[in-house]
């Protein structure tokens, strides 16, 4: 039987911390115990922890017809400032310099923990915070379970559909069983998932409604490095094979033309020429590889001239990719 005990606490929306004991191993960890009872974990155990908790946050987004969130590397450095200090406070209150030295201890006093993020790199609107720690190794599963089971803020906060980005770490502290520490805190296993809602772009365009006059079009804000997170990366095989599946057919024509069609709806908003706002509504995207594997012509840029080409080619007009002129 798994017990917990949460507190909330309220940033512009709600706020949860939890506290998850767990019995069951962390099987899939690279890791083996030391002589002093320490689990010797990686750097790379801990990213794919965190790596799993993205993929369920959106996969149960998706489950209720909400648009996925946008991991990103700064929200993640920012994650991980969050998740080594809560090995010191447990708290959405940040520690101090005397909480860091073990001078003092008050959960209500120190930064709120929104101000780990800049603002200038994550201009955001609304964030949310949501935390767990464990005495004993649990799975990604059991971690991201009892926040979707709680009552006090975890469930609103994934499921929240103003939130576009996010950022997740995980780190581990052993502590002597023996020691003052544990007997304050015996936590060893600690989660932190950081969401915001990252403030929309707009541009003035034409409004074809209203000859001479211009209207607003907001469209997503990309921050540096986003990307969408899924449980097995896609790897193409080839130029045109987008699905990384090894087989060029009609699903790949279709991807890339979705993403050049947004692309060139993009480039209209940015001129201030009218736009399809349903288009821009729904933003393509492709990993770096999928971008190489879509330039059919390998000229560096992908247009509706690579679509053709790879629509050439599933009809049987082009007998290979790239194409050569």
């Amino acid at each position: 039987m798994i017990h917990k005990s949460f507190f909330k606490k309220s940033y512009a929306v709600a706020l949860a911390m939890s506290i998850i004991f767990c019995a069951s191993p962390l099987a899939f960890l690279t890791s083996s115990v030391s002589n002093d009872g320490s689990q010797e974990v990686t750097q790379e155990d801990l990213k794919e922890l965190a790596k799993k908790i993205a993929v369920m946050v959106n996969d149960t987004r998706a489950e209720h017809g909400l648009e996925p969130l946008y991991v990103v590397p700064y929200l993640c450095d920012c994650s991980h400032v969050r998740v080594r200090e809560s090995v010191h406070k447990f708290s959405h209150y940040r520690p101090t310099q005397e909480e860091l030295s073990g001078i003092t201890s008050d959960e209500e006093k120190g930064e709120w923990f929104s101000t780990v993020i800049d603002s200038n790199l994550a201009p955001y609107l609304s964030v949310e915070e949501n935390l767990a720690a464990s005495e004993d190794p649990c799975t990604a599963e059991e971690a991201f379970g009892q926040w979707m089971s709680s009552t006090e803020g975890h469930r609103e906060a994934i499921l929240n559909p103003d939130m576009t980005h996010m950022g997740v770490a995980v780190t581990y502290e052993h502590k002597d069983r023996n020691s003052e520490t544990y007997r304050k805190d015996p936590y060893e296993w600690y989660w932190e998932l950081l969401i915001i809602n990252v403030q929309k772009d707009f541009y003035a365009v034409d409004d074809p409604d209203n000859p001479g006059m211009k209207k607003r079009v907001f469209v997503d804000k990309e921050l540096n490095g986003q990307y969408l997170p899924v449980q097995y990366e896609i790897v193409p095989k080839s130029t045109g094979d987008l699905s990384g599946d090894g087989i060029v057919d009609s699903f790949d024509y279709i991807t890339i033309l979705q993403y050049v069609v947004y692309q060139e709806e993009l480039k209209k908003a940015q001129n201030g020429q009218p736009v399809d706002e349903t288009i821009l509504a729904k933003p393509k995207k492709l990993n770096d590889l999928q971008l190489e594997a879509a330039d059919c012509f390998k000229d560096g840029t992908i247009n509706y001239n690579d679509a053709k080409a790879l629509q050439r080619y599933v009809l049987g007009e082009y007998k290979s990719l790239p194409y050569v002129f």
